[in-house]
Order: structure tokens, then C-alpha cells, then sequence
């Protein structure tokens, strides 16, 4: 928040502010959701802290003090020096506090102050980043960067789920935070999908090589074209697997191919490109094997396509689930 602002909601909060202030305040917060954001964060940041109690006087004592001075009533009466040193201990204590309780604020009210910030609501959106680097965000997800772009690294944060394609520097590593991983490279294309609600974060390479670790751990895998790694957030634990399809990124692409997978991993793969559910009736269906590939395909499209290859039938329960039944694969 501007310090302008910041100074001027004070006053509103303790009632001391101008009409002037008032509608200066009224302004700034109509200019941006952000700003009434930060208003009510200052507010419940107000209301958190205590008033300071009230000093207890001593009447009795105080008046003694006085009377025994008018008694001695001297001529010249010398200055007497009062010690600050506690005043100021008070007023350091009190700017310390205010210091560290921003400094909280900011971390959990604000965790991207000062970044640029991009989100994809419920659709999908390409970024140019400042060194010529291109991501597209898939549905759901945020990314942030400082605006310059200009530090040792090229430092992104990502939350959801992004497709990358690296801008080669050498001299200027790129790096995405996400989650409980790093992922480092020089200049290549790869996947990344890291939603705070579950409970992995995967990496799948396009091209080039890429350093995937843990945070928090020593866990690191080396990852290189054809091959995927999942971070296990519980466990600090990566696995590195070979893929067989680019279908991690068909939400990028809108491509979809499957040579000779399983019916359990087409179906996995629809349900997350989809966003529906999809269920096997009976369970047995899963080991039926399906070949073919759709580009920009409808999800009724390529439920009928299976329903006529594999010999099945579809039904749709509701707007997120279906269901394939069979008499299973030969």
C-alpha cells in the first residue's frame, strides 16, 4: 500500500480523518479490488492490536510530591533533567512491532507484492515473459515474476499448472518455484503442473534437460525428452518414469494420442483433459488396449470413437460423470 494511503486509512481507522482524506480513501479503494484488499487487511491487522492500557497515577503520592516543593518554595529552582532513555525504548519496541506485523501482513495477506501477476480463471492464456520466453498457463493457475526481469536468474512462481518454453541463456539460468519443488533450466520446453491442493508435483520434458529437486530436501532427478518426475510433497521424494505419449501437455497442444495404452490410462488422461469422470463398468475394461489420436476433439467424440472400437457403450449420469460398459476385451 502507498505510504499516502497507508497514513490516511490510519486516521480513517481511529476516526481522525479529513473529508478530504475520506474521499481520497474512497477513490483509491474504487481504483482496484487489490487496494480494498489491503484496506481490510490493515483493518483486521487494527483490530488485532490492543489499545495500550491506560497508565495508572498515583494521586496521593503525586500531591505529596507537590506540597513538599511548595514548602520549600525555593528562589531558583534548579532545571532538573528527566531521563528519556525508556521513552525511547518504548517508541523502539513499538516501531519493531509495527515492522514485524507488515512484514506478516504482507507474507500472508500480499505473498506477491510488488510482482507481476498472471491468472488464467477457467480458461487457458499464453504469457511472453520480459526475455522473450513464452508459458501458457492452463485453467485455474497463477504465475508471478518481478517485472524487470533483470536478477542473476530468471526467477518465475507458479501455482496450477503451465507449459514453458524457454528462452536459451546460459548465462542466466531460469527457475520456477512451484510448490514444494525448483525446477532449473538453461533453455528448453516442458510441463509443470503443481496445484496446491494435491498432493504431487509433476515435471514432463519436451526438450532439453531439466534439474527437478525439492525444496526442502536433497531429492533432485535429472530429467531429459520422453521421460516425466513426480515430487511427492509428504515424502520430499522424487520418481523419474518414461512416458509414452506427449498427452501431459495436450491441454497446450489440443492434441491427444494413445498407441496401445491401457483403457485405465486413456481413461485417466480424459478425466484430467476434460475435467469430467469417467467410470469402468466392469473394472475389467481397464486392460482393454486402444490406439488413436484426437486433435481439438469434443469429449462425446472420442467417447464415441472407444464406444466403437472397443465394443463398449457410454452413458452420461450427469454433467461431470459417465460411465463405459462392456462385455470386456478378447
Amino acid at each position: 500500500m502507498d505510504s499516502k494511503y497507508w497514513d490516511i486509512a490510519a486516521k480513517q481507522l481511529q476516526g481522525k480523518a479529513s473529508p478530504a482524506e475520506q474521499e481520497a480513501l474512497r477513490q483509491w479503494l474504487a481504483q482496484d479490488p487489490a487496494h480494498t484488499e489491503q484496506f481490510r487487511a490493515q483493518q483486521r491487522l487494527w483490530e488485532l492490536t490492543p489499545p495500550a492500557p491506560p497508565a495508572e497515577v498515583d494521586t496521593a503520592a503525586a500531591w505529596q510530591k507537590v506540597k513538599g516543593r511548595l514548602q520549600a518554595a525555593p528562589e531558583k529552582p534548579e532545571a532538573k533533567f528527566i531521563p528519556m532513555y525508556r521513552t525511547l525504548l518504548r517508541v523502539a519496541a513499538s516501531v519493531a512491532l509495527l515492522i514485524g506485523l507488515a512484514w506478516v501482513m504482507q507474507f500472508y495477506f500480499f505473498p506477491y507484492y510488488g510482482m507481476q501477476v498472471v491468472r488464467s480463471g477457467n480458461g487457458t492464456i499464453a504469457v511472453m515473459l520480459p526475455d522473450s520466453s513464452q508459458v501458457w498457463l492452463n485453467r485455474n493457475s497463477l504465475l508471478a515474476y518481478d517485472p524487470d526481469f533483470d536478477a542473476a536468474e530468471r526467477v518465475v512462481q507458479l501455482e496450477g499448472e503451465a507449459f514453458f518454453e524457454v528462452q536459451r541463456n546460459p548465462q542466466r539460468p531460469f527457475l520456477v518455484q512451484a510448490e514444494a519443488a525448483n525446477t532449473r533450466v538453461l533453455g528448453t520446453s516442458f510441463n509443470l503442473r503443481a496445484y496446491p491442493a494435491e498432493e504431487t508435483v509433476e515435471l514432463t520434458v519436451a526438450t532439453g534437460k531439466v534439474a527437478f529437486s525439492a525444496s526442502e530436501a536433497n531429492a533432485e532427478a535429472i530429467v531429459t525428452p520422453g521421460f516425466a518426475a513426480v515430487l511427492n510433497k509428504q515424502s520430499n521424494t522424487i520418481d523419474r518414469f518414461k512416458i509414452s505419449s506427449a498427452n501431459a501437455w495436450a491441454w497446450q497442444s489440443g492434441r491427444l494420442q494413445f498407441e496401445g495404452q491401457s483403457l485405465a490410462e486413456v481413461v485417466q488422461v480424459l478425466e484430467r483433459y476434460y475435467g469430467v469422470r469417467l467410470q469402468l463398468q466392469p473394472e475389467s475394461l481397464a486392460t482393454c488396449r486402444f490406439t488413436g489420436s484426437f486433435v481439438n476433439a469434443a469429449l462425446e467424440e472420442v467417447l464415441q470413437v472407444l464406444e466403437a472400437t472397443l465394443q463398449l457403450e457410454y452413458k452420461k449420469q450427469d454433467d461431470n460423470t459417465y460411465t463405459l460398459s462392456g462385455e470386456g476385451c478378447q
